[in-house]
C-alpha cells in the first residue's frame, strides 16, 4: 500500500497562508497603535486618505486666515490705546484751559498752564507717527486695507481697516491745530483755543474711537469664529485619521492569538509530516 503526501502538504500551506495573512494583519495593528493613525499608507484606505489631505489644506487655510485677522485685531487695539491716550490728553488740555481763564489766575499761574500746554500739544504730535509693524495707525488722507475673514483664504468677505485721519480730528480750524508740531514757532496759543473748541476736537477724536471700536468688534467676531472652523475641520481630519485605541488594541490582542495559532498548527502539520517521513524512511530500511 502507497501512501500520499499530498493532504499534509497542503494542510501545511494552509497553515501557512494564515499565520502569513494574521502576521500581516498584526503588524499593521501595531503601526496603527504606534503612530496613532488609522490611514498609514494609501491602501489602508484611499478615499479617506484624499478627504483628509483635502481638510488638512483647508485647516491650513483657515489657521493663516485667522492669524491675519488677528494681526489686523492688534492693529485696531493698538490704534484704540492711541485714542484713548489722546483723549486723556485733551482732557488735561480742556482742564488746562478752563483753569487759565479762571479770573483767579494770576500771571504766574497762566504762564505755568501755558508751558504744560504746550507740552500736551507735543505729546499730540507723538501720536500722528505711530506706527504698528511698520504701519501708521494715523495719516492725514484715506488710506484702507482688507483683511479676508473668509475660510476661503484671499477671496470671499474682508472686513477694511483704516489709518484714521486723525490731522483733520485736531484740527480747530484751517489754521489751527492741535496735533501740529509744538515748537515755540509753531504751537497753537492757550489763548487761541476755547473750550468749545476742545470739546469740539474731543467728539471728533470719539467719533475715531467708535470707528476703531466697530472695527476691532467685526474682527473679533471673525476670529472666533475662524478658530471655531477650524476646530471643527481638526476634529473632522481626527475621525478620519486618528485610530481608535481601545478598538486596536483589541484587535492587536486577536491577530496576536491568530499568529501564536497560526504558528502552533503550521508547527503541528510540520511535525505530522516528519513523523510520516520518518515512517517511510524507516520502511525503506
Amino acid at each position: 500500500m502507497g501512501l500520499t503526501l499530498g493532504g499534509g502538504s497542503t494542510t501545511s500551506n494552509y497553515h501557512s497562508l494564515q499565520l502569513g495573512n494574521a502576521q500581516s494583519l498584526l503588524t499593521k495593528s501595531l503601526m496603527r497603535l504606534s503612530s496613532g493613525n488609522r490611514i498609514n499608507q494609501p491602501s489602508d484606505d484611499p478615499g479617506g486618505l484624499a478627504v483628509s489631505m483635502k481638510l488638512k489644506h483647508a485647516i491650513t487655510v483657515t489657521s493663516a486666515t485667522k492669524n491675519n485677522v488677528d494681526n489686523a485685531l492688534s492693529f485696531t487695539d493698538t490704534q484704540d490705546s492711541a485714542l484713548e491716550s489722546i483723549a486723556g490728553i485733551l482732557d488735561r488740555m480742556s482742564t488746562i484751559r478752563v483753569s487759565y481763564g479762571s479770573g483767579t489766575a494770576t500771571t504766574s499761574d497762566k504762564s505755568s498752564y501755558a508751558s504744560e500746554f504746550k507740552e500736551l500739544q507735543k505729546s499730540l504730535n507723538s501720536f500722528t507717527s505711530e506706527t504698528f509693524n511698520s504701519l501708521s495707525l494715523f495719516t492725514t488722507g484715506t488710506n484702507s486695507k482688507d483683511v479676508y475673514i473668509s475660510t476661503k483664504g484671499e477671496s470671499g468677505a474682508s472686513i477694511s481697516i483704516s489709518s484714521l485721519n486723525i490731522d483733520e480730528a485736531l484740527s480747530i480750524s484751517s489754521t489751527i491745530n492741535l496735533g501740529s508740531s509744538a515748537t515755540t514757532a509753531t504751537a497753537t496759543s492757550i489763548s487761541a483755543v476755547t473750550t468749545a473748541n476742545l470739546t469740539s476736537v474731543i467728539n471728533k477724536v470719539a467719533d475715531l474711537r467708535a470707528t476703531s471700536g466697530a472695527t476691532s468688534s467685526r474682527l473679533q467676531f471673525s476670529s472666533d469664529f475662524l478658530a471655531s472652523s477650524k476646530t471643527n475641520l481638526q476634529a473632522a481630519n481626527s475621525r478620519i485619521m486618528d485610530v481608535d485605541m481601545a478598538e486596536e488594541v483589541t484587535n492587536y490582542a486577536k491577530y496576536n492569538v491568530q499568529v501564536y495559532a497560526a504558528s502552533a498548527a503550521l508547527a503541528q502539520s510540520n511535525l505530522n509530516m516528519g513523523i510520516v517521513l520518518d515512517l517511510l524512511n524507516f520502511g525503506r530500511k
